[in-house]
C-alpha cells in the first residue's frame, strides 16, 4: 500500500519547491502548539538572551505553564492549530497553500475540532496512565485524526475515530518504524543546542501527510471531504 522510501521521497520533492514556507508553518504551530516548549526551554539554559529574547521566552514559559490557562490555552488554541497545520501539509501536497491556513481550525466548526482533539489526547493520556505501550499504540490509532478534521471539521467524534482506526489499521507498525526513521535526523539536529532538530520538523510532517493521503484511499471518499477552496 505504501512504503517509507515512497513517503519520503516524495516528501523531499514537495520540501525541493516550498521549504521554507513550511518550516514557519511547522515552527509556528510546534510553539502555539507546546510542542517546542520543552526543547526551546532546554536551549535557554546556554544561548544568551540576545540570542533568546526576554518577551520570546516569556511566551514560551506562559505556553508551559502547569497551570489552568496554560491547559486551557492547550485545548482551545493549541490543539486547533495542530489542526490547521495538518490542513496546511495536506494542501501543501499539490499546491503551495497561504501561511493562513493555519489558522483555518479556528473556522466553521471550531468547537467541534476542539472537542474530538480534547477527545483524542484525553484518551491517549488515560491509556497511558494503564499502560506505556498500549498508550502508544492508541497514539497511532488516533493519528490520523487531526488530518480528517483539517479536511471535514463537521466529522462527529465517533466518526473520527472510527476512520482513523480503520485507516491505521494494520500500518501502526509501519508508521512506528516511519518515526523511527527520522530519529538519526532529529539527533544530529540537538546535537545544534536542539535548534537544528526544528528544520527536521517539516520532512517529517511532510512524510507523514504523504502515508494519510494514501490512507484515507482506504476508507469511504465520501466519508474524507475534500478540502474546499477559500
Amino acid at each position: 500500500m505504501w512504503n517509507r522510501q515512497q513517503v519520503k521521497e516524495q516528501a523531499k520533492q514537495i520540501m525541493k519547491r516550498n521549504y521554507w514556507k513550511m518550516f514557519v508553518v511547522a515552527l509556528i504551530a510546534g510553539i502555539l502548539s507546546g510542542d517546542y516548549v520543552t526543547v526551546i526551554q532546554t536551549v535557554q539554559d546556554f544561548v544568551p538572551d540576545v540570542v533568546m529574547p526576554s518577551m520570546f521566552s516569556s511566551i514560551l514559559s506562559f505556553l508551559s505553564m502547569g497551570s489552568i490557562v496554560g491547559l486551557l490555552f492547550s485545548i482551545f488554541i493549541g490543539n486547533v492549530i495542530v489542526v490547521g497545520k495538518s490542513r496546511y501539509f495536506i494542501k501543501n501536497h499539490d499546491v503551495n497553500p497561504e501561511l493562513g491556513e493555519i489558522f483555518s481550525g479556528f473556522k466553521g466548526n471550531y468547537l467541534n475540532v476542539v472537542k474530538i482533539m480534547f477527545l483524542m489526547n484525553l484518551k491517549i493520556l488515560l491509556w497511558i496512565f494503564l499502560f506505556i505501550v498500549p498508550g502508544i499504540i492508541k497514539a497511532y490509532e488516533y493519528s490520523m485524526i487531526p488530518y480528517l478534521l483539517a479536511e471535514n471539521p463537521s466529522l462527529s467524534a465517533s466518526e473520527a475515530f472510527s476512520l482513523s482506526k480503520q485507516m491505521t489499521t494494520g500500518q501502526k507498525m509501519d508508521l512506528f518504524v516511519l518515526d523511527l526513521s527520522f530519529l538519526g535526523w532529529y539527533f544530529l539536529g540537538f546535537l545544534c543546542f536542539g535548534i537544528g532538530a526544528l528544520f527536521v520538523q517539516p520532512y517529517d510532517v511532510a512524510a507523514f501527510t504523504e502515508v494519510y493521503l494514501i490512507l484515507k484511499e482506504s476508507v469511504k471518499k465520501d466519508e474524507c471531504a475534500d478540502i474546499q477552496s477559500d
